[in-house]
């Protein structure tokens, strides 16, 4: 690709980035706001639960205590209680005591108050009897309860119950504490959350209108709020996280796809100019003879005559080879390859292989060694293709020696069927280039040896045609140590369903 392109695929990538890191960077704010907004709601329902139950627990103590209104004998009316009748002149004369035991107490206050508006000493003592019944009373009448006296089960259901009216579920745990922090009212399970109330509970105090006794504190704590919180929020989240999930499967997969498309741009650029390279070659030699063969004088020695039209043939055979790997690779990419099935015989089939194949491992000095060990080489298979998937292994072996080549075929039986392996002791192959040396149009680079010549179709043809033949193929390799390709075939085909 040109440096603009390679520019723009840099630019996209980023442009894309951006956007999804800005996605879920909203995402999560979203989140945490709806968290927020959910914790201020759960924080207002339980604050309004827990003053119902204090307001309950006053109005609990008022009902209570309206029969000991009704029976106290500070009142001056005449009143029954267990049958017995109270004297109202008792109350009166009793009442007169008190009266004029006012004169000498602070109360004389009123006496000077109310000599102001011309009342009578009579008047005055009434009304001050009036007002010391009135005040007598209230004091005397105290509504509310001892805090002591309240039963934990029935304030843990009254609290149950307020939270459970504005839809609060969460489980909880409650106490009363006095104004010096002591526990007054605590169950034993709420024990080991007593320092919690104070740093995670929520407060308020118990007969707020009590101005007789010291104030209680009821303590609200949630163990497991935030739990609580992040279930009521189970939907939302969950669907957040598959959104984000898509859109992170989505954004791998685009700029997967963008490098995949850049790779294979750049190794069909390679391809092209490989293949150019060598359709040019025969080309040039087959022109230059016909060039020849033209010169009359060419034609006279027929010896050079033979030589220009071997020429020709070789070099047009050649060109016959890389049109039919091209061709090859088209079918097996459309799935149209047909396999034409016989009983083949391997050994047979590798040893005229060697034969062929053995004049271009002699002209480099190597050699090539047999290990056929396996009792029953026969297998149904495709003769043609499988004869080329042996010499692609055996000329990959070849080109790919940094030294003087040296191969090793051997076979053996196996529970898959028959495993053939080809030995070398070329330049090796990476880990990472393990991966993908399989690939169509890939090739393996070659460091310092620069005579290796082809398309890069040779293995991902030889893997297509192991594959239909329900076979595997694999390699062993490690760099400058050679490799080694094992191909192993069932002994019976099966067709594909």
């Amino acid at each position: 690709m040109g440096g603009f392109n390679q520019k723009f695929i840099q630019l996209l990538i980023v442009m894309i980035t951006t956007a999804f890191v800005g996605l879920i960077v909203i995402q999560i704010y979203w989140i945490n706001n709806s968290i927020l907004l959910l914790q201020q709601d759960f924080n207002s329902n339980v604050r309004k639960a827990m003053d119902a139950v204090v307001r309950k627990l006053e109005r609990d103590a008022a009902e209570q205590s309206t029969s000991f209104v009704a029976i106290d004998p500070s009142m001056s009316l005449s009143k029954e209680e267990d049958g017995l009748r109270v004297d109202i002149a008792e109350d009166q004369q009793t009442k007169s005591q008190e009266r004029a035991s006012l004169e000498g107490s602070p109360d004389s206050i009123l006496f000077e108050a109310w000599g102001e508006y011309g009342l009578e000493t009579s008047e005055i003592l009434e009304q001050s009897g009036f007002m010391t019944d009135l005040l007598d009373g209230l004091v005397s009448i105290d509504i509310y309860r001892d805090v002591s006296q309240i039963s934990p089960m029935y304030l843990d259901t009254l609290i149950q119950q307020e939270l459970q009216r504005r839809g609060v579920d969460a489980k909880h745990q409650f106490a009363v504490f006095n104004q010096f922090n002591q526990p007054e009212i605590m169950m034993d399970k709420a024990l080991k959350y007593k320092g919690k109330f104070f740093t995670d509970g929520y407060k308020i105090q118990l007969f707020p209108n009590d101005p007789i006794r010291d104030p209680s504190y009821l303590f609200v704590h949630f163990p497991h709020q935030k739990r609580y919180l992040l279930r009521t929020m189970s939907l939302m989240l969950a669907i957040s996280a598959v959104l984000i999930l898509l859109i992170m499967f989505a954004f791998s997969y685009t700029i997967n796809t963008i490098l995949k498309q850049k790779k294979l741009s750049e190794v069909k650029n390679d391809f092209i100019n490989n293949m150019t390279h060598e359709l040019k070659t025969p080309i040039s030699t087959i022109s230059l003879a016909c060039e020849a063969l033209g010169d009359p004088d060419m034609r006279k020695s027929e010896a050079q005559l033979g030589a220009f039209i071997g020429m020709i043939r070789e070099e047009n055979e050649r060109l016959a080879v890389l049109v039919e790997n091209v061709l090859k690779s088209a079918l097996l990419d459309k799935g149209e390859m047909k396999l034409n099935v016989e009983k083949i015989h391997m050994h047979d089939l590798i040893e005229s292989v060697i034969k062929n194949i053995g004049i271009q491992v002699s002209q480099k000095g190597g050699q090539m060694v047999t290990s056929l060990k396996s009792d029953t080489p026969w297998i149904e298979g495709d003769r043609v293709h499988l004869t080329n998937v042996v010499y692609n292994l055996i000329d990959n072996a070849v080109k790919y020696a940094d030294k003087t080549p040296e191969i090793i075929i051997a076979t053996k039986n196996t529970k898959e069927g028959l495993e053939v392996s080809f030995q070398d002791n070329g330049i090796g192959i990476s880990r990472e280039n393990q991966k993908k040396i399989f690939d169509k149009l890939y090739r393996v680079p070659t460091g310092n040896i620069h005579n290796v010549k082809g398309f890069g179709l040779g293995l991902s043809y030889v893997k297509n045609v192991i594959e239909r033949h329900r076979g595997k193929i694999f390699v062993e390799s490690e760099l400058k140590k050679g490799s080694t390709f094992y191909i192993r075939i069932p002994k019976e085909y099966e067709e594909e369903h």
